[in-house]
């Protein structure tokens, strides 16, 4: 993949928050599917039982608290699930109320910052959040300070998300000549398991392990599947976002089809699907 921008770029919490609401369908079931394999990680290492204290760490719209409730554990383990956006606090707290979630906290609070008391969690959770952050370094020391010893942490990134390989070759199509790459937020050091491992290793975390996941992108067609990926790289690209209403147009367009493409016929017949690839990565404090 060719190179697409600074190692620190990052994303504004005010598009999480405009994105908060089709973020979830967006992926498709996917991040369910990443999380699943995140908690097998926690069940062969530091089984979640009912005296669990669990930091779901920049939660999204809840997809780890959701999965661990629903594993049945009675009575259900405490949860904290925080997020910086406050998009994505909403629909925690509407999940919250709607679902009976009575052992979820939810707060507003930023993973680079948290403000919980040290060693605190039996279990710190991230699933595709603080590769995300302008500081990693320092949303992982946050997890470390804030983990009981023997604690475990479990975070999530992707390998492969596959949307920006149809970016790149759009933008190669439009502006064979640019002097400047395509700006896309992949942090280039949480894209492959060696430095994954690193991270936490270099965080203090020990008995650390990685793994490539496939997910599956489930969509009732092609249009609806790639209407999310649109939608997101508008969000996030400062390159097409500096481009006059024409040219982004004409852009989005062809690479809508692009990413059209890229979707199959689901193997139940129903809709299509997509396969991306994540990075699931644990350790223990």
């Amino acid at each position: 993949m060719a190179d697409t921008q600074p190692e620190n770029f990052s994303v504004p919490s005010e598009v999480f928050d405009e994105m908060a609401k089709k973020y979830e369908n967006g992926l498709g079931g996917a991040q369910n599917d990443i999380v699943r394999a995140l908690l097998s990680h926690s069940k062969e290492n530091h089984p979640i039982d009912s005296n669990s204290v669990i930091h779901d760490n920049a939660c999204g719209p809840a997809v780890a608290t959701g999965e661990i409730l629903s594993q049945g554990i009675s009575p259900p383990p405490k949860i904290f699930a925080t997020d910086y956006a406050q998009g994505m606090i909403d629909i925690t707290r509407s999940y919250k109320e709607r679902r009976g979630w009575d052992s979820v906290t939810v707060q507003q609070m930023d993973g680079q910052a948290l403000s919980f008391e040290d060693e605190k969690f039996t279990h710190s959770i991230s699933s595709l959040g603080v590769f995300m952050f302008p500081d990693g370094k320092k949303g992982l020391s946050e997890m470390y300070r804030t983990l009981k010893p023997g604690g475990w942490i479990g975070v999530t990134s992707w390998k492969d998300v596959r949307w920006p390989t149809a970016a790149i070759a759009a933008y190669e199509k439009f502006f064979p000549n640019a002097q400047e790459p395509l700006a896309l937020p992949m942090p280039k050091n949480w894209m492959d398991p060696e430095n994954c491992e690193r991270n936490l290793r270099e965080a203090g975390f020990h008995d650390v392990k990685a793994e490539v996941v496939p997910c599956t992108n489930r969509q009732l067609s092609k249009e609806i599947g790639a209407s999310a990926f649109v939608e997101f790289i508008t969000y996030v690209s400062p390159t097409v976002k500096s481009w006059d209403e024409d040219t982004r147009e004409r852009f989005l367009a062809y690479y809508s089809t692009l990413v059209e493409d890229m979707f199959l016929p689901a193997n139940n017949g129903n809709g299509v699907e997509l396969t991306l690839y994540s990075i699931v990565t644990s350790g223990r404090k």
